[in-house]
């Protein structure tokens, strides 16, 4: 039995997420908690609105649903990481997965060094140890593992070295054609990825499923142009600085005077030549010399996010370009004393975060500027 179609799945609306593991979903009309059994950011899923599926529980506690899987255009993306396995362990007996459709499920949760591995496939003569990595971070045609930086997942690998295992990714995207490692979100991941790539099988499907998200309707391989990090894995490019400002407040700013900003949430713009995540560790720290503009109101506003791309390319001008209709004002020549540019530094009313006009450029340049780049 497809181990998707006796699943009681209840419609939603998307709200908020409260913590890692909590979101606030609209069930008709009603404001309920709900678990969610992913610990991804998840940033161009979760939207506010959005359209989620629901499921039944499957824990005994406070939340009676799980936040199961969300739209994404026109299919559904599976949330549930746990779920993730039992398909692979169908798909595996329905061979439908051509480079493993010689094993059968040996044994899961196979513990073995410092971890717990998935599955253990067995081909009769030999066996293989495969982890399993849900991917939900995806563009048009690229997608990326992981969405948030992950010391366990990096772990993973190096053991799997050892062990001569595979590392299967398994994206929700139907309309998938490459995999690549994150590595604008996770560069010690990605670093790993690449020097374990000799000694571990690295393999990347993508999965469709029908309208009810009751079958898996189209599987295929995606190819992994790991030749392009050559041109882009490289510590250097353009950043966004999320902050908050929690209260209005007038901050001298070096030459630029004192300036009223208001409460509220800013995006700064900025690049490095070199040494780029040594300049967002810079950023971290509220007492230092102030040296930038953006060094004055980091010393007053909270850091909520760091958003890195990484490029060969000088897109910062161009980034705080078409960075400026999305938000409500700028303030006038604020980081932007060595270029033409009107201002880096951006006010948004509300988190930026959960705009979707605001995901949709930083996927832009995260995720289908590499493409361009794949297909050249």
């Amino acid at each position: 039995m497809n181990v998707l179609t006796p699943l009681v799945k209840i419609e939603g609306l998307f709200r908020e997420r409260v913590n890692r593991f909590l979101c606030r979903v609209v069930i008709e009309g009603k404001e309920t908690l709900v678990y969610l059994p992913n610990p991804g950011r998840l940033w161009e899923l979760l939207l506010p609105e959005t359209p989620v599926l629901l499921t039944p529980s499957r824990f005994k506690g406070r939340y009676p649903y799980t936040l199961f899987a969300v739209r994404k255009n026109a299919s559904w993306v599976l949330l549930d990481t746990q779920m993730t396995n039992l398909i692979i362990e169908e798909l595996l007996l329905e061979k439908r997965i051509p480079f493993l459709k010689d094993y059968s499920v040996k044994g899961k949760e196979v513990k073995t060094l410092k971890s717990r591995f998935d599955l253990l496939l067995s081909d009769g003569q030999k066996d293989l140890l495969v982890e399993v990595k849900t991917c939900t971070l995806f563009g048009s045609r690229i997608s990326m593992f992981p969405d948030a930086p992950t010391e366990r997942g990096r772990r993973h690998l190096l053991e799997l070295s050892e062990l001569g295992g595979m590392c299967l990714f398994v994206v929700m995207n139907p309309e998938s054609e490459y995999f690549l490692p994150a590595y604008h979100v996770d560069p010690a991941f990605t670093s790993t990825f690449l020097e374990v790539r000799d000694k571990v099988i690295f393999k990347a499907i993508s999965l469709g499923f029908d309208e009810k998200l009751e079958r898996v309707i189209s599987l295929k391989e995606l190819k992994m142009p790991l030749e392009i990090l050559d041109k882009v894995f490289k510590p250097s490019g353009a950043y966004l600085l999320l902050l908050e400002l929690k209260t209005d407040k007038r901050i001298s700013v070096g030459k630029l005077g004192e300036i009223p900003f208001q409460k509220g949430f800013y995006v700064y713009v900025g690049s490095a030549t070199r040494e780029l995540h040594k300049r967002l560790k810079r950023h971290e720290r509220r007492e230092k010399r102030l040296r930038w503009h953006i060094d004055y109101l980091r010393k007053y506003a909270d850091r909520l996010k760091m958003i890195p791309i990484l490029t060969p390319e000088k897109i910062e001008c161009e980034l705080a370009q078409n960075l400026k209709p999305l938000a409500q004002l700028l303030i006038p020549h604020f980081g932007s004393s060595d270029c033409n540019c009107q201002s880096h530094l951006f006010y948004f009313e509300k988190n930026p975060l959960n705009s979707k006009t605001f995901i949709d450029l930083l996927n832009f340049y995260r995720l289908e500027k590499p493409l361009e780049l794949i297909k050249s």
